[in-house]
């Protein structure tokens, strides 16, 4: 890393702070991150009044770019999970909606004969009545606290975690067959919330780590993932190989990927 600088300028009725940062490029290279900040590299020999110059020419840019970024903040803080009594959580491209409840040990006798019966699905509890499941379209959670949104989303989460396993593993079986014959050992199969990522895959180690997040993406798309993963042990780059081999096994894997969205995010991280 070269010297690192922080400079403003001011033009077209807006000032702009960004940090200079002195590196071996043959160009004026400038970014805006995620979280606004503007950054700058530039060889050590550009002299600052033109690097100035350089981004005040560049301001209408930033600010579209700012303009943006506010956009996307307002719409995640619009579309984010409060874990209220009556609000929806997607759900395998769909949507559930929750019912939130005092937790009570004496229903546990009901949701097991409901799951025996196929009343209820995907029932999670714990000994104290705390529990998740699916019915009729609602996503039930009972919890010691219903009235503290941080306590459900945990509730939430643990249960999303446990699907998403379910899931994940149900569709690398289906889909396992394709690899056996290249001598591939089924993967050892994890699940963790990621925050930019659907999954990864270590070849070395045999082993597929799955965002619990894809519980709210359609089927089909999970399906995407779970090939997109396993074909890295065949090829473990993103070349059109690779590509040629998935189209192999899923030839609208491309309608598949473009319908995988990055869900609303819960309030409570």
């Amino acid at each position: 890393m070269g010297t690192v600088q922080n400079r403003k300028v001011s033009g077209q009725g807006a000032v702009v702070t960004y940090t200079l940062i002195r590196k071996q490029v043959k160009n004026i290279n400038l970014s805006v991150k995620s979280n606004g900040e503007v950054i700058v590299s530039a060889h050590r020999r550009v002299p600052e009044d033109y690097i100035d110059d350089f981004v005040r020419s560049k301001i209408p840019f930033i600010m579209r770019a700012m303009e943006r970024l506010k956009e996307q903040a307002d719409k995640r803080e619009s579309d984010a999970i409060r874990f209220a009594d009556g609000e929806s959580v997607p759900y395998l491209g769909e949507s559930l909606r929750l019912a939130v409840r005092r937790s009570d040990r004496k229903l546990a006798p009901q949701w097991i004969g409901q799951l025996q019966s196929g009343e209820l699905m995907d029932l999670s509890r714990n000994p104290g009545g705390e529990a998740v499941f699916r019915k009729d379209g609602c996503l039930y959670i009972y919890a010691d606290r219903p009235q503290e949104p941080e306590y459900v989303c945990r509730l939430y989460e643990a249960w999303q975690k446990i699907q998403a396993e379910r899931l994940c593993t149900e569709v690398s079986r289906r889909y396992y067959p394709y690899f056996e014959p290249l001598g591939i050992p089924f993967p050892l199969i994890k699940i963790r919330k990621m925050k930019s990522r659907w999954g990864s895959c270590i070849p070395a180690k045999h082993k597929i780590t799955f965002n619990s997040e894809l519980l709210a993406q359609p089927l089909e798309s999970v399906e995407y993932v779970v090939v997109h993963e396993f074909a890295h042990f065949v090829h473990p780059d993103h070349s059109k190989e690779f590509y040629a081999f998935v189209a192999q096994i899923l030839p609208d894997y491309r309608e598949r990927r473009e319908k995988l969205k990055m869900h609303r995010q819960t309030v409570f991280q």
